[in-house]
């Protein structure tokens, strides 16, 4: 067999290993999919038929299908989609911040060990402050406005991406690190070339928690402070005992939610190419 021959024989099997792959993962996508409809459709049908046996009072768990059938009428209401723009603007805007933020101070503590030792205690004494504990104490200080839902969202976001950022950073190979110092590569390229790249599944990682984090702390300060958006209608819908609309507007949070996280899962897959190749 000539050498022509034998690699395009190699090149159909790996092209045919390729094309398995593919069509195994797809398989594989599609099974995982039906099985979650299959997890959902069962949780649903176990919330009617609990509700409609008067297992769970009416007053406290409307049934399944009247909180479906309000939660089309408040999807079709011109209002809410408006509502629902102040909760998604003002959560963007957190994570633009946390973002400015963060990654910049990140990068800083992973090449400095100097200011490692002066914020390292008072990050680990901050981080873990809920922002419903920080709320009362922001009302006093700033009152209400976008500056209260700022402060909170900052509070929720800005910890994941700091400490997403430092460790990726840090935990590049230095292997890596010193074969680019035998290219007398310079720090600054060797930032920007290597460690970022490096470091940014992690990076991004972070950011996807953080972006579900802003929006849910996005509606908690609504909810409390009164601020337009998902938080102020469901208040609004709770103390007008209005059950349906109140779990209308939960279900649609959460789908909103898994939608934000869907679409960061996806923006790390486009950025991050070499990531899924190497999966």
């Amino acid at each position: 067999m000539s050498t022509a021959t034998s690699d395009a024989v190699g090149a159909a099997r790996l092209g045919g290993a390729a094309r398995r792959a593919r069509v195994a993962s797809a398989s594989g996508g599609l099974r995982t999919g039906l099985l979650g409809l299959i997890g959902i459709l069962g949780a649903g049908a176990l919330w009617e038929l609990t509700v409609r046996a008067g297992l769970l009072g009416t007053s406290a768990v409307p049934t399944l299908s009247a909180t479906l059938a309000d939660m089309v009428t408040l999807l079709a209401l011109p209002g809410f989609w408006v509502t629902l723009g102040h909760t998604l603007g003002s959560a963007g805007l957190g994570l633009l911040l946390a973002l400015l933020i963060a990654v910049p101070f990140g990068l800083a503590l992973a090449e400095s060990a100097w200011l490692r030792r002066i914020f390292g205690a008072t990050i680990d004494a901050v981080r873990p402050i809920p922002p419903i504990v920080v709320l009362p104490i922001a009302i006093l200080v700033i009152g209400g406005g976008l500056g209260f839902k700022l402060a909170l969202v900052l509070q929720g976001a800005l910890w994941p991406l700091l400490i997403q950022t430092s460790y990726g950073i840090r935990a590049v190979d230095p292997m890596v690190l010193d074969m680019a110092r035998s290219f007398r590569i310079d720090p600054v390229r060797r930032l920007f070339l290597i460690r970022i790249p490096a470091a940014a599944p992690v990076i991004l990682s972070g950011l996807r928690l953080a972006a579900s984090i802003t929006f849910g702390v996005s509606i908690m300060t609504e909810l409390v402070g009164g601020e337009r958006g998902l938080g102020s209608i469901l208040a609004v819908a709770q103390s007008g005992n209005n059950i349906e609309r109140v779990y209308a507007i939960t279900i649609v949070t959460g789908l909103v939610g898994l939608l934000i996280s869907w679409v960061f899962g996806r923006l790390q897959h486009v950025l991050l190419p070499w990531e899924r190749a190497g999966r």
